[in-house]
């Protein structure tokens, strides 16, 4: 099993709503907040299904609060928690 860092789960989440999800400029970085950058209600089904995809891991939606969805690294450190309970 591939060993995820909170660091490389960020990166991830970023990558995942820059190049699939969300048509963002360039100012947007792991530390820009994903329902500003455009982030919808789908969008957000759509980045919880490519990070179940690429790490076995499922983040119930009822977890996924503004404050949660604040940045790709808030995300991360949440999907990461969950990995460690896994």
């Amino acid at each position: 099993m591939t060993e995820w860092s909170v660091q490389r789960l960020a990166q991830l989440v970023f990558e995942i709503v820059r190049d699939q999800l969300v048509a963002v400029g360039d100012d947007f970085t792991p530390q820009s907040d994903l329902i500003e950058a455009g982030l919808d209600s789908i969008g957000v089904t759509q980045l919880m299904l490519a990070l179940e995809e690429r790490t076995g891991v499922w983040v119930d939606e009822g977890l996924l609060t503004p404050e949660l969805l604040s940045s790709s690294e808030t995300l991360a450190a949440c999907v990461h928690e969950q990995l460690a309970q896994s």
